[in-house]
């Protein structure tokens, strides 16, 4: 039975559905090929960028080390710390050869400190992104270190062993000297000398060369050696309100002997360890009164006496002793306890100035073949430095120094000087 052919659904013919299969490959076909332009892209502009990071943190690392180093070596001048700076940036392979923009410059940060800032800047050509019209990357680093400040106290022996042995000229010139490694304007120093008694010759500041120079130069080697009252001294300078919260804050102490004389609240029936000797010294009890007291520098058996209102001892000169000259016992004090008392005075103040976080440099001089009596205790010094954390672990660590010869003074200091500068840079 013939059927008449009926237009409906499924009579679509075959060319028409080629057509149709045509058209969708032909969309899918433009749209991967536009997925494929992004994806380049996308992968083009992470490569370009990366490669941008890594040149970023290549300049990072230049300055950061360019900056330190010229906050090193500003004490040598700003043309010094510039050229120091540029010349650690080139060691971490940047430099203005290899298309960087480099500059230094120097400033004071809000706590007053002085800084050495950088920049670095690169234009960067790019290889992919090229395809949108960005044919390079700008990338750049900025770093700025602020110069560690030193607040200093300079201590020094002025007893009358050092005219005697022919060494206070070179102790006067070597410490001069040592003033000039550091910058007046970055950091401060105050000056203390001790005998028998103790001076604050300059109080810790700014400006310190021509004044502190003066009065070295004014001087006068004469007298005992009261080591713990130089000590305590420049430890209450070092707790002034100029002192800054950020300084490193450092005691260079300077000795030819050891301790013969201490202060302490001394009387008939007054305390048996004469009291502390960081003060107070009164006692409220009459007769046990603010006194000094001393001993020879050889052993004698005896005292050389006590003296009254050590306030009013001249710092330049001598005074006779108040009481109890040439006598073995004064007040249950003999001359061994007199020594011993010296030399614990020291190392009472020392611990405290340790304890509040000062580095204590010291130096010794003396002859190697005199008696032992007459040299520097060189275990001494180093406990009142700390050297090693020979007194306390825990405590800030120095470093003793000996010089064997007065003409050696010189290379003694600047060597602390130079030790402590490298620590700030450190």
């Amino acid at each position: 039975m013939n059927r008449p052919n009926r237009p409906g659904l499924g009579s679509v013919s075959f060319s028409a559905l080629r057509r149709i299969a045509s058209d969708d490959s032909g969309a899918l076909l433009a749209l991967v090929s536009i997925m494929a332009v992004v994806i380049l892209a996308m992968t083009g502009a992470v490569v370009d960028i990366g490669l941008g990071w890594v040149s970023k943190a290549q300049l990072s690392r230049a300055v950061d080390a360019g900056v330190l180093a010229g906050a090193r070596t500003l004490r040598d001048g700003t043309d010094a710390a510039r050229s120091q700076a540029l010349a650690l940036a080139e060691a971490n392979g940047v430099t203005s050869e290899n298309g960087t923009s480099l500059d230094v410059g120097f400033g004071r940060n809000d706590a007053g400190e002085s800084t050495v800032w950088m920049t670095a800047v690169r234009n960067r050509p790019t290889f992919f992104l090229r395809a949108v019209g960005m044919d390079e990357l700008k990338v750049g680093s900025a770093a700025t270190a602020a110069v560690p400040p030193v607040d200093l106290v300079l201590v020094l022996d002025q007893s009358g062993s050092l005219a005697a042995n022919d060494a206070f000229d070179d102790l006067q010139e070597a410490s001069k000297e040592f003033l000039e490694h550091f910058d007046e304007n970055l950091d401060q120093m105050g000056l203390v000398s001790f005998q028998l008694s103790a001076a604050h010759r300059f109080i810790v500041n700014h400006g310190f060369q021509g004044p502190i120079e003066a009065e070295i130069d004014g001087m006068v080697s004469v007298g005992d050696t009261n080591i713990g009252e130089g000590l305590r001294l420049a430890f209450a300078q070092l707790q002034l309100p100029t002192v800054r919260e950020r300084s490193t804050k450092v005691i260079v102490f300077f000795t030819d002997g050891r301790a013969t004389a201490f202060r302490g609240a001394l009387g008939p029936g007054g305390p048996p360890d004469g009291g502390s000797s960081l003060g107070p010294f009164g006692s409220g009890v009459p007769g046990v009164e603010d006194r000094m007291m001393a001993v020879t520098t050889v052993t004698t058996g005896a005292l050389v006496g006590y003296f009254d209102d050590p306030e009013t001892l001249p710092i330049d000169g001598l005074a006779p002793p108040d009481g109890c000259s040439g006598a073995a016992n004064c007040w249950n004090w003999g001359e061994w306890e007199a020594r011993d008392k010296s030399r614990r005075a020291g190392l009472e103040v020392a611990d405290a100035i340790r304890m509040d976080g000062i580095h204590i440099y010291s130096i010794g001089l003396g002859d190697p073949g005199a008696p032992p009596m007459e040299q520097p205790d060189m275990d001494y010094l180093r406990l009142i430095a700390n050297e090693g954390g020979a007194s306390h672990a825990g405590q800030p660590r120095g470093r003793a120094y000996f010089a064997p010869s007065a003409d050696e003074l010189e290379d003694v200091f600047n060597q602390v000087a130079q030790d402590l500068l490298v620590r700030l840079s450190q």
